[in-house]
């Protein structure tokens, strides 16, 4: 359990920072103390959770929330997302007007302010180890990819083991100082970096906005920044008049392409170490690079680490021949079996032992991997087949675009149209865009769609259904 990791460095490196928020800072003594005070706290409430179950965790502070996930690991109980309302049991310190997302449908316990104020007050206390089971619960996590309905998907304490190991090879050896992940462990990406940093000793910082990150990056030495390409794009957009980073930072894209122009802007004005990682809720890190290696094959998402095999296969399941596109599918130590009570939805996108992407890729011929989009994101237009990510890009290319997705619309005739929902600086001149694309070949024709944010998952990934739906219903009989 990741929480052993924990325990270690408390004793070897004490006085070490492990955890940072803008409000406070705790080395590894103090937050080992605080875990086994909020464990300790978590069992006198006498929750029944048992094997297979999971206890949901959503706290209005930042370091509470880390120290909830590592105390349910502590006394091997599984833990979830905040908003995962079909966990059996939900913990948290909001109060029901204030709590959002959809109910839960398990037992809540809310905590008052003088309840934990009394739980962290408390002597940390040794715990007996509970006897655990490998192979058992020890996380849940939500995993919607671009689909409506978030689907459920258990880590067993082994896998998560896997993705410690699998992030410490492939990126994270020997890197110490300050990890900040973006994304949050309500997301895999975030949740990896989060419990990776404190295997290795690192300091975890949360709670910083994309727009104060530069703060960060110059106060501290180095460190590991984890972050979507959107996000990316938004924080060398704000960067301060005279910002001047620490020379030793690492920063990790991943849940969409890296465009190859924000790629060269970052590694110009943040650091030249940017990391391209591609992976999965359900099948944990499959392939990292340097986006440097961009520079010669855009869309490419690096080497497979070990741990993992990535095959590319046709609608058949059948390896495609070297150079050929198709879906991925991957299999590992980090692949799980399937989702947690949705036999479907198991069957449909693990098959013997393969997890299946509905991503398309290729390999290249020196080994590393191609990302092309995603099999559901794939226009039919007129015939035509289309994969948005050719327009997301050259539109990202024109100054003052700040985000942007494109998505397929129906027609009064029933016949799809492409549209390009579009982020704008507040002085964009709007017909710039039209006749900045006209430079690119290979375009189809398209509407723009102005609006203030582009519906994303924890992930990044676009949600391109719901911009389809609202465009619908805003264009009614118009279309």
């Amino acid at each position: 359990m990741f929480d052993v990791f924990l325990a270690y460095q408390a004793r070897q490196r004490p006085r070490a920072l492990a955890v940072v928020t803008p409000a406070r800072r705790a080395t590894y003594a103090q937050f080992d103390a605080d875990v086994s005070r909020f464990a300790a706290g978590v069992l006198d409430l006498g929750l029944d959770v048992a094997p297979g179950q999971s206890v949901s965790l959503r706290f209005s502070d930042t370091y509470l929330q880390y120290v909830s996930l590592v105390a349910l690991a502590r006394i091997g109980v599984a833990s979830a997302p905040g908003f995962d309302s079909r966990a059996e049991f939900r913990l948290t310190d909001l109060p029901e007007a204030a709590d959002p997302g959809p109910p839960s449908q398990g037992r809540t316990v809310r905590l008052s302010r003088d309840g934990l104020a009394q739980i962290m007050a408390a002597p940390a206390r040794d715990l007996p180890r509970p006897s655990i089971d490998p192979d058992g619960l020890g996380r849940v996590m939500l995993s919607s990819g671009t689909t409506r309905v978030p689907r459920r998907v258990g880590l067993s304490w082994r896998r998560l083991d896997a993705a410690i190991h699998g992030a410490v090879a492939a990126y994270a050896y020997g890197r110490l100082g300050v990890w900040i992940p973006v994304l949050g462990i309500d997301a895999m990406m975030g949740l990896t970096q989060a419990i990776t940093a404190w295997s290795v000793g690192a300091a975890v910082a949360n709670g910083y906005p994309v727009d104060e990150l530069a703060g960060p990056m110059e106060r501290y030495g180095s460190g590991i920044i984890c972050m979507t390409p959107v996000q990316l794009r938004h924080l060398l957009a704000r960067l301060p008049e005279g910002f001047t980073p620490q020379p030793g930072w690492m920063i990790t894209t991943g849940g969409s392409a890296l465009p190859l122009s924000v790629a060269r802007e970052a590694r110009l004005r943040l650091t030249p170490d940017i990391r391209v990682i591609y992976g999965a809720t359900e099948a944990g890190l499959a392939a990292t690079g340097h986006a440097a290696g961009l520079e010669t094959a855009p869309d490419m998402i690096g080497h497979v680490p070990p741990g993992a095999e990535v095959q590319v296969v046709d609608d058949d399941d059948r390896p495609v021949p070297p150079g050929g596109s198709g879906e991925l599918r991957i299999r590992g130590e980090r692949t799980t079996l399937g989702y947690l009570d949705d036999p479907e939805g198991s069957a449909e996108r693990f098959r013997d032992g393969w997890f299946y992407t509905r991503d398309i890729g290729r390999y290249l011929p020196d080994g590393r991997l191609v990302l092309e989009g995603r099999v559901d994101d794939r226009m039919n237009l007129g015939g035509i087949k289309f994969m948005p990510r050719l327009l997301e890009e050259a539109a990202f290319d024109c100054p003052g675009v700040f985000d942007c997705a494109a998505f397929a619309v129906p027609d009064a005739q029933g016949l799809d149209q492409c549209w390009l929902a579009v982020v704008a600086a507040p002085d964009f001149e709007r017909d710039s865009l039209a006749r900045h694309l006209t430079g690119y070949g290979g375009l189809p024709a398209n509407r723009f769609a102005w609006i203030d944010e582009i519906p994303r998952n924890a992930m990044g990934k676009v949600e391109r259904a719901k911009l389809r739906d609202a465009l619908m219903a805003a264009l009614g009989d118009a279309r």
